[in-house]
């Protein structure tokens, strides 16, 4: 199946993910209910596998790298298996968005609903990535480090802005990769608001999600979230449900090369 188009994207998700910088997009607080849906309770919960995904190149040799390396590496194969058993099992890849309209609204997600993410703006993600995701006709978040950009290994301005145009998402993983917890009040506000509004300047569409570095935060860090316009945040877990109450900390997988990291965190769901 070729093409950009959305696996299971709703026109609500469609209409924010392409807003334009400067349209001013509803917050939860203010989304009148959808007719026929009942926004759930603050403490529901729902289960929603979210996979993480880091470099995707060939994967390097023992000799030429460390256990780091290869661990957050998935080769173009490996990322094409995982692909390919969403699709051939019945799952449905859609946006981080879908999910907070779930949130905000109670639209029910698709049956078998999965999302997938990238962390650190990569070239690999859009050397493999894209390419592969656009084949299978899926959609992913991308959570760009900007001070990174450009450089050498890393995405380009003009690549990330052709992914946004494709139907990618793209968010922020901050200016500089800090853990935010450790900052103080003025590099904070710096690291989320900076990032965002340059994020908006150079695509043309709002940025509303974070990925927290090294998935560090604690209360102080997601009241900055929140003050900067964030209206969602991502970190790591090794669980797959999700509720309102974790909106500023939903919870991912790290995906591995191998086919059984994705099957496995699948068996119950």
């Amino acid at each position: 199946e070729n093409g950009t188009a959305v696996s299971g994207a709703t026109p609500s998700t469609a209409s924010r993910q392409h807003s334009s910088a400067t349209e001013t997009l509803p917050l939860s607080s203010t989304i009148e209910p959808v007719l026929g849906y009942q926004k759930p309770a603050e403490n529901a919960i729902i289960k929603f596998p979210i996979f993480n995904y880091h470099h995707i190149r060939p994967m390097p040799s023992v000799a030429s790298s460390t256990i780091s390396d290869r661990a957050f590496t998935v080769s173009p194969e490996g990322l094409e298996a995982h692909l390919r058993y969403f699709k051939d099992n019945g799952y449905q890849v859609v946006s981080i968005y879908d999910l907070l309209d779930y949130f905000d609204t109670g639209r029910p997600l698709p049956d078998k609903a999965v999302a997938i993410t990238f962390d650190d703006g990569y070239y690999g993600q859009y050397k493999w990535a894209y390419p592969l995701l656009k084949k299978y006709g899926m959609n992913a978040t991308f959570f760009i480090i900007v001070n990174n950009v450009g450089q050498p290994g890393v995405l380009t301005w003009e690549e990330i802005k052709e992914m946004s145009d494709g139907g990618m998402i793209i968010g922020s993983h901050t200016l500089s990769h800090p853990h935010l917890s450790a900052l103080d009040d003025e590099q904070l506000r710096k690291e989320l608001v900076d990032s965002k509004t340059i994020l908006e300047e150079k695509i043309g569409r709002r940025v509303n999600l974070l990925s927290y570095p090294g998935g560090d935060y604690d209360e102080r860090v997601i009241q900055f979230v929140k003050d900067a316009g964030y209206q969602a945040a991502l970190s790591v877990y090794k669980i797959i449900e999700q509720s309102p109450k974790f909106r500023y900390t939903i919870r991912r997988f790290h995906a591995d090369d191998w086919l059984e990291s994705i099957t496995e965190k699948l068996v119950n769901y």
